[in-house]
């Protein structure tokens, strides 16, 4: 995410597809939460929830405030109403990966959103000048195979735990 304009669209975006599906939201985990952009936006979005910013900069975590864990092994007592996590899963090799989203997974009991390039994004996109490297560089159907294992899609990059049933439409549901 690239500022704080994003970081307003993106929430009302992801605000609108949980409201729209009747998920309450009161706890919320943005993993890789960078510097927090998202904080206020969610924080508007959904007054009565908290805020769980999780990083693995300790340099972050110290200077915002944020846990300091990563996304392939963090625990927490409770599960989350919605776990954000943009633009994290591609620093990952393939094994760490698909450890991360099985405990997304595990983290998660309303809403995951989740963003990040593809294998195409990079060749059709990204800026080559302006995007970090050194990253892993994978075909969507890779990321889409792990998370149908425990989610299901809703559109614009938000899943659902296979156990949660929100009710929706053939159209609406891209890839089940």
């Amino acid at each position: 995410m690239s500022d704080a304009k994003d970081a307003d669209r993106l929430a009302a975006l992801v605000g609108g597809i949980v409201g729209y599906f009747g998920i309450t939201v009161r706890r919320v985990l943005d993993a890789g939460c960078g510097i927090g952009l998202l904080k206020a936006p969610l924080a508007e979005q959904f007054p009565r929830a908290t805020y769980t910013g999780l990083e693995y900069s300790e340099y972050l975590c110290q200077r915002h405030g944020w846990i300091q864990g990563s996304v392939q092994d963090y625990v927490s007592q409770k599960p989350y109403d919605l776990v954000l996590c943009h633009d994290v899963l591609q620093y990952l090799d393939d094994r760490t990966a698909t450890r991360a989203i099985a405990n997304l997974a595990r983290l998660c009991q309303g809403a995951l959103s989740l963003s990040l390039p593809t294998q195409r994004d990079w060749r059709t996109a990204a800026d080559p000048d302006r995007s970090d490297q050194n990253v892993y560089r994978r075909p969507a159907d890779w990321y889409q195979t792990r998370l149908r294992r425990h989610f299901r899609h809703l559109g614009c990059g938000v899943h659902v735990p296979k156990a949660l049933r929100p009710i929706s439409w053939e159209l609406e549901q891209p890839w089940l």
